[in-house]
């Protein structure tokens, strides 16, 4: 098994443990149930329109599909990695309403798995396209920057 494909795998390995560490929500107030239920839409939102934007670029693979275009458009002209937001809200709401430890404990080590990928990612996307300096220095892998269009 090739490193990108160790890693998609790893990603949906947590994924897994994430789903099924939650403790079905008992004894959390409503308000924090409904805050993660909030967190995990807008997770699975931007996870439809990063996957739309991306079009025929999408990949689960950190490795770009060949012959890609450097996406800038869309959720992309904010952050370089929206996917990776998307799927650190879907994660983190489910443990806001769930609760749970293990859903706790794999959320932040899929935060450090993606920002692994998120850096393999940027190195290959840098190696084809002269335009992602620029790009990166504009943009925040995760969250926008501020002050800087």
């Amino acid at each position: 098994m090739n490193r990108d494909r160790a890693l998609v795998a790893a990603q949906f390995t947590l994924l897994t443990v994430i789903l099924a560490g939650g403790r079905r929500g008992r004894g959390r107030p409503r308000s924090v149930r409904a805050a993660g239920a909030a967190l995990g839409a807008g997770g699975l939102c931007l996870l439809v329109w990063s996957g739309r934007t991306l079009g025929r670029n999408l990949t689960p693979l950190p490795t770009p599909v060949a012959g890609g275009t450097l996406v800038q458009r869309g959720p992309y002209r904010h952050v370089r990695h929206p996917i990776y937001t998307a799927l650190l809200l879907l994660a983190g709401g489910w443990t806001v309403a769930r609760g749970g430890g293990v859903s706790a404990a794999g959320t932040l080590l899929l935060a450090g798995l993606l920002r692994h990928k998120a850096g393999i990612e940027d190195a290959a996307l840098a190696a084809r396209h002269s335009d992602h300096a620029a790009y990166r220095a504009r943009t925040g892998a995760f969250l926008p920057r501020h002050g800087r269009r």
